[in-house]
């Protein structure tokens, strides 16, 4: 497992006043805690028009079409612990306050606040108030500060610092595996910004998101538990996929022929690897009830049997993370050539209404 060193990369990300208008994230402030096999930022460059040196001479370089910037990061998921004085509400770790608050609803009033619940909602972008239950629009772009390696001492060397401006959330994955950290892994694109030499200070002695408390799956929390208990499959693992299907807009109006990043609406599926344990199952009977047949759970199916809490802190608000999906369809397939029979499976989870989401994030 890959954790974070800020003395070799440090990744930092702020919402945008202004769309594609950098707003300067601060070390210290705007730490966002990342894997360090994240891939990062790619160019993504288009070139055009090249041909290769003749025997006279002549050469045209290519010329570069387009710059579709992209970037992948893979971050645990972590509490940060309840705000200090009233409203005495979880506090909102970068990850959801810039990445998720980015594409969907941050409700902070949720039980008389004492949780913050997520869900996706990539048109209406906002965050609800805790205890007033006031209501406002989120900044639905942010920017992303990736700093890379360093020559010389970490608060006066030389790093590389790449950065994307006007950024959306292309896709979020909720992957949970038993044993493992629990992380939120993050596709976004954005708008160029060439990448630059920076002796920027990481040394800061408070690094915001940096220094914290890291969820841990088990078996129960990776299962899925369908309304009422008929069925509960354990799982290996379980990922949930929330696509907002995002683009990037070529334009005229800029030199990397990128005007914007446009998304839309949610669609929300999982994928498990999980085995039947309960009963014995005989060819015939409970292999037929669940192969390729496709379950609707009017009343409630949820990716977790529990909550996530670090160890020592089972008591502690802010720390907790637990997702669910109000109805799910699934579809199975089944191997017997093992001791157990495997049932890979893929699910949609889909809105019990049109008020209700698909899928919803908690921190408590």
């Amino acid at each position: 497992m890959c954790g974070l060193n800020p003395r070799s990369r440090l990744v930092l990300a702020k919402l945008e006043a202004t769309p594609g208008t950098d707003p300067i994230p601060a070390v210290g402030t705007d730490d966002l805690f990342v894997s360090m096999d994240s891939p990062g930022i790619k160019l993504g460059v288009t070139q055009v028009g090249n041909e290769p040196a003749s025997p006279t001479g002549y050469e045209l370089p290519a010329a570069i079409a387009t710059i579709k910037p992209s970037a992948t990061y893979r971050i645990p998921l972590y509490g940060k612990g309840r705000v200090v004085g009233p409203p005495t509400s979880p506090v909102l770790p970068r990850w959801m306050s810039v990445i998720l608050a980015s594409c969907g609803h941050v409700d902070r009033d949720a039980n008389s606040a004492t949780e913050v619940i997520w869900t996706p909602d990539s048109i209406y972008p906002r965050t609800t108030a805790p205890t007033t239950g006031t209501v406002s629009a989120n900044l639905c772009t942010f920017t992303v500060y990736d700093f890379l390696a360093r020559d010389g001492a970490v608060n006066t060397g030389t790093k590389i610092l790449q950065r994307m401006v006007g950024c959306r959330v292309s896709q979020v994955r909720i992957v949970l595996t038993v044993g493992q950290w629990a992380f939120l892994e993050v596709d976004i694109l954005g708008l160029s910004v060439q990448p630059v030499a920076s002796t920027e200070n990481l040394s800061s002695a408070d690094l915001d998101d940096v220094r914290t408390d890291f969820v841990r799956a088990n078996a129960a929390q990776s299962q899925i538990v369908f309304d009422g208990g008929t069925y509960a499959l354990q799982s290996q693992s379980t990922t949930w996929t929330i696509d907002f299907g995002a683009s990037q807009e070529e334009g005229d109006t800029t030199s990397a022929g990128v005007a914007t990043v446009g998304t839309r609406q949610a669609l929300v599926t999982a994928s498990m690897n999980p085995i039947q344990t309960s009963g014995t199952p005989t060819p015939g009977t409970d292999i037929t009830l669940l192969s390729d047949a496709q379950f609707k759970q009017e009343g409630g199916a949820y990716s977790m049997a529990g909550s996530m809490t670090p160890e020592g802190r089972s008591v502690d608000i802010g720390y907790t993370i637990k997702v669910a999906a109000p109805e799910v369809q699934i579809v199975f397939d089944y191997d017997t050539s093992g001791s157990v029979v495997r049932l890979p499976t893929t699910a949609k989870a889909v809105s019990a209404d049109s008020t209700t989401p698909p899928i919803s994030l908690t921190l408590s």
